[in-house]
């Protein structure tokens, strides 16, 4: 396994790859310390620096001064640019030999311009470690014992935070002292789990929160702002609400801060599995006495926080991004069985005007055929429902060895919504299973009736 850790100066990256280095017993390939072996007097790489930058950033001994080609390129964008081709040709090729010469179970390739370079490619999980400006500038200034205005300098030389959030499996906001060494188990479960490796969504954790964005609805991060919540966060069932109600308005409070959206704007329904959508105007609340028996919520309204929660049933993001209106749907296999998601596109289509080609649909962590192994029963009632589709015999696959079934009810979903005339490409899967990542995502089907609940989020700004 290859993961790459980046971050910008100050974030804290070395910090956590050397942690993670002594935790697996990992091979560390330090990016920095491979430039500097390179950077020996005479060898290809310093030869052709000293010609681009000249001599007057050698030290007497003839050795490249860094604290020299650090202001020269902090304060040049262009020469900066130089700097990073230059040594992109001879980094990457010597940390590709270096991978390919390895037999450690785990390399951690730590490389400030990790993403820049491509060699993030390579890797298997990309981490970023990022920090807020302040912290990052108070820690360069200890660290390399320079004044302010230069610490500055570089943070404003490099990515900002949304870049990182967008290139990366897991992203890691290290603000608070000692977090990455309090927090190295919570960073081992995420790391250790299948969802960090999905391609379509960032793990983000804080101090207070881990939660999954998908990055697809990150593109349109000035028109909205969402979440899918995972453990230790608890949202509640019907049931349970009443007895946690503290904890989980503590918890959608979190959430909602870190979104930066108002906590008090919250409309959540009772589900009762079923495939009733309901718009939402100007109501708000928890169990909202209109909102009882919907599995289903639209808006075109501003600063309304959707939320719905699940332990293995299907979350479903909707937004039609010409109309600027946004869904959240739960689809149980109750709720797939009586086409939810088919129901809740058709409701935008018209009680609001949506064209069909317009709309984005994320599928969230949910049991997947994998694991929702049911009898004849519930299999017969899929298959009466679903029988018109071509592939429902790979849709539903006969277990022979225990007389059960597996179901693909992801794939049903991803077909009922092109039945309504959703576009395949703008159908985007997370291909995370909730049952087997169930130590970081709540499973009803791993955990039984002392499972809690995730909340999916979703709010127009």
């Amino acid at each position: 396994m290859i993961i790459g850790v980046t971050g910008n100066s100050g974030s804290g990256k070395t910090m956590l790859s050397n942690l993670l280095k002594k935790e697996y017993d990992a091979y560390l390939i330090d990016a920095d310390e491979t430039v500097k072996s390179l950077s020996i007097p005479g060898g290809n790489y310093y030869n052709e620096i000293v010609k681009k930058f000249g001599n007057s950033i050698l030290l007497e001994s003839g050795k490249i001064d860094k604290t020299k080609l650090a202001d020269i390129i902090f304060n040049d964008s262009i020469k900066r640019e130089s700097l990073n081709t230059i040594t992109f040709k001879y980094i990457v090729e010597e940390i590709k030999r270096m991978v390919s010469l390895s037999n450690a179970k785990m390399i951690i390739i730590d490389a400030p311009l990790l993403i820049e370079s491509n060699l993030d490619k390579i890797c298997d999980v990309v981490i970023s470690v990022i920090a807020d400006d302040n912290i990052k500038q108070e820690r360069i200034c200890i660290r390399d014992n320079i004044d302010k205005s230069k610490a500055l300098a570089r943070i404003n030389a490099q990515p900002e935070n949304d870049y990182y959030i967008k290139n990366s499996n897991y992203v890691i906001i290290n603000n608070e002292e000692n977090f990455l060494e309090e927090q190295i188990d919570s960073i081992k479960e995420i790391l250790e789990s299948d969802a960090v490796k999905s391609k379509e969504v960032v793990i983000i954790q804080n101090k207070d929160l881990r939660i999954i964005e998908f990055k697809r609805l990150l593109e349109y991060k000035n028109e909205l702002v969402h979440a899918f919540t995972i453990k230790p966060f608890d949202f509640g069932s019907n049931e349970t609400y009443r007895n946690i109600k503290d904890k989980v308005n503590d918890n959608y409070n979190i959430v909602c801060n870190f979104l930066n959206i108002n906590n008090n704007n919250i409309i959540r329904p009772k589900q009762t599995h079923t495939n009733n959508i309901q718009e939402v105007k100007n109501e708000t609340g928890i169990f909202n006495k209109d909102f009882i028996n919907i599995d289903g919520l639209i808006t075109k309204e501003k600063n309304k926080v959707l939320s719905l929660v699940y332990a293995d049933c299907t979350p479903i993001y909707l937004y039609d991004k010409s109309k600027k209106i946004i869904g959240n749907i739960h689809s149980g296999w109750q709720g797939t069985t009586k086409k939810i998601s088919k129901e809740a596109v058709r409701f935008m289509k018209e009680k609001l005007g949506s064209n069909p080609e317009d709309i984005i649909c994320i599928i969230g962590p949910t049991i997947r055929k994998c694991h929702f192994e049911v009898k004849k029963d519930v299999r017969d009632i899929f298959y009466e429902t679903f029988k018109y589709m071509d592939d429902i015999d790979d849709i539903i696959k006969n277990n022979k060895k225990n007389d059960s079934f597996n179901i693909d009810t992801v794939r049903i979903n991803k077909k009922l919504l092109e039945e309504e005339g959703v576009l395949q490409h703008n159908i985007i899967d997370s291909k995370i299973c909730s049952v087997c990542n169930s130590k970081i995502i709540h499973s009803y089907r791993k955990e039984g009736i002392n499972a809690g609940r995730s909340t999916s989020l979703i709010c127009l700004i």
